[in-house]
């Protein structure tokens, strides 16, 4: 499974964390994937360190992700069994990329959300 996961690694931003800040601001990158509204924590620690830039963005992204699908189940929700089945297995979705994300944290990696990940680039 790791080596699937490495697949969404960005290497070139991993390089440039520095360890000092990461065990620093571990705690507020998982309660930034955690509670996606507080997307914004990991800066407020650090506003030059690239490890909290990052993990911020790939947070906001993640808030945008779980509203868009959230969208999507509650539509889906009005057709009887085919909108059980797919509202589960989004929230399964949802649930293993939230794992993957705090993985990442804390293993120090930099895993994008695939395709999008690199959209958005606020902080």
């Amino acid at each position: 499974m790791m080596d699937f996961l490495e697949n969404f690694n960005d290497l070139s931003t991993e390089k440039t964390f520095v360890s000092e800040e990461i065990k620093k601001n571990q705690p507020l990158a998982v309660i930034a994937y955690l509670l996606p509204i507080f997307f914004f924590l990991p800066t407020l620690s650090d506003k030059n360190s690239t490890y909290c830039k990052f993990h911020a963005n790939q947070s906001l992204t993640w808030l945008i992700v779980c509203v868009a699908v959230c969208i999507v189940m509650k539509i889906l929700g009005y057709i009887p069994v085919l909108g059980t089945i797919c509202n589960l297995v989004l929230s399964l979705a949802l649930l293993a990329i939230l794992i993957v994300f705090i993985i990442g944290v804390i293993k120090d990696k930099a895993y994008r959300i695939p395709f999008i990940g690199n959209l958005i680039n606020v902080f």
